[in-house]
């Protein structure tokens, strides 16, 4: 019996025994079910517009934050520019150009040895992902997590799932956005720090068998296994 509509109407499909009351409220459930299913496929389609705006908001924030990084820089001084001192001609030529190379090395050193740890920090931030069941099932991915541009998985086919995060469209019992992977990044020779995030999914994210709470950070480790939907994603670390 089914009561979504107020009134109790007989199992399966109308029959000559069925009241007109009972025929009235089975077509209701039927009109019910088809209005419900048309609303979720709206929603879909708008979510999946909304990824693509969000991307494309996202890429041009990116573009402009790179415009301003350049123009903070800016050009570096040339040796004509720089301001002469007063008393350089009363300065021996072979003790200036000691103290100049001196310089040189100095500032080349305090210049290298960042570029070093920020090169190192950078390759080792990001994370390598293998599916080892569900649809997907051998596919591998490489993702690379900023502190403010995080990378989502979930069956949505949107530019930040395909480019830059994990698109598993074939699992259908993976949410649209199911939840995201974050990076903290480390102080000093200290590495960078991975978490998963549940973003609220509709049949979970579990961890040896228990199921993460939503919206609530999950530290990564090296071999860790999650399971979204049929999916397993194992988890390696670089």
């Amino acid at each position: 019996m089914d009561e979504s509509v107020g009134t109790k109407f007989p199992e399966g499909e109308p029959s000559g025994q069925w009241t007109v009351e009972q025929l009235v409220n089975w077509s209701l459930h039927q009109y019910q079910q088809h209005t419900v299913h048309t609303a979720e496929q709206h929603v879909e389609s708008l979510r999946l517009q909304c990824d693509n705006d969000c991307d494309n908001a996202n890429s041009l924030l990116e573009m402009a934050r790179d415009a301003m990084a350049a123009e903070t820089t800016g050009p570096t001084t040339g040796k004509d520019d720089k301001p002469i001192d007063a008393d350089a001609e009363n300065v021996d030529p072979q003790t200036a150009g000691n103290a100049t190379n001196a310089a040189n090395a100095t500032n080349a050193d305090s210049v290298k040895s960042p570029t070093k740890t920020n090169n190192d920090a950078a390759n080792k931030s990001k994370i390598e992902i293998l599916v080892t069941s569900g649809p997907h099932a051998s596919a591998k991915f490489l993702l690379r997590p900023k502190s403010d541009t995080p990378c989502y998985v979930g069956r949505s086919k949107g530019k930040k799932f395909v480019k830059n995060g994990i698109s598993l469209g074939k699992d259908a019992e993976i949410s649209t956005t199911h939840g995201k992977f974050l990076v903290e990044t480390g102080l000093g020779n200290l590495g960078p720090t991975f978490y998963f995030v549940d973003v609220g999914s509709t049949n979970g994210t579990f961890l040896e068998g228990e199921q993460l709470e939503p919206e609530k950070l999950v530290r990564l480790t090296e071999g860790m296994e999650l399971r979204l939907g049929s999916s397993n994603l194992k988890i390696m670390l670089s």
